[in-house]
């Protein structure tokens, strides 16, 4: 999600971090609302339709969790989906934004599941973490079999997600960086 590996949330001030995740969630609804627009099956209409709900309702979730902790809800001005999108360049087509979104939402997924075990972390942070997960999850399996379902026709889809993969690892360690020096 913020893209900090192993990087624990703060127990006395988590509203940095729960902030990027709700960014993250925003972020991740408009993509799939364009991706609705794309989709080309019954089923990846379907699929995206509740995907779309669940973004919703996590950036909801993590909107409630910063105003328990008296903080304020703040725009990320780049978060890591415009970061991923910056290195993998403009998704143009279906296949990519599905690329896109499957190696972010696992991201997402292996941050939230990085977190929830954390020993220190409020109820506040952990009640939506372990709902989220559970979606999270899901998304991840869905869109894994809509690209195994393209990549039948297409030899191209494994390439695609190959790159979209380099520019996570890319948008990861820019974020890494910039957390390192404002924690100096």
């Amino acid at each position: 999600m913020i893209g900090v590996s192993g990087r624990h949330i703060d127990p006395e001030d988590p509203v940095w971090i729960l902030n990027q995740y709700r960014a993250a969630e925003v972020h991740g609804a408009g993509a799939i609302m364009r991706m609705a627009r794309l989709a080309d099956t019954a089923q990846l209409r379907s699929d995206l339709s509740r995907h779309l709900r669940d973004e919703a309702v996590h950036a909801w979730l993590w909107t409630r969790a910063i105003e328990d902790f008296g903080g304020e809800v703040a725009e990320v001005a780049q978060p890591y989906q415009a970061r991923l999108s910056a290195h993998f360049g403009i998704p143009k087509t279906l296949t990519d934004m599905l690329a896109l979104t499957l190696v972010s939402e696992k991201r997402g997924l292996a941050e939230y599941e990085l977190h929830v075990d954390q020993t220190d972390l409020p109820h506040a942070v952990r009640r939506p973490l372990r709902a989220i997960i559970r979606d999270e999850a899901w998304h991840v399996s869905y869109i894994e079999e809509a690209l195994r379902e393209r990549a039948r026709r297409d030899r191209q889809v494994n390439d695609i997600i190959e790159r979209a993969e380099r520019a996570d690892v890319l948008a990861v360690a820019e974020l890494e960086t910039e957390v390192a020096a404002t924690d100096r």
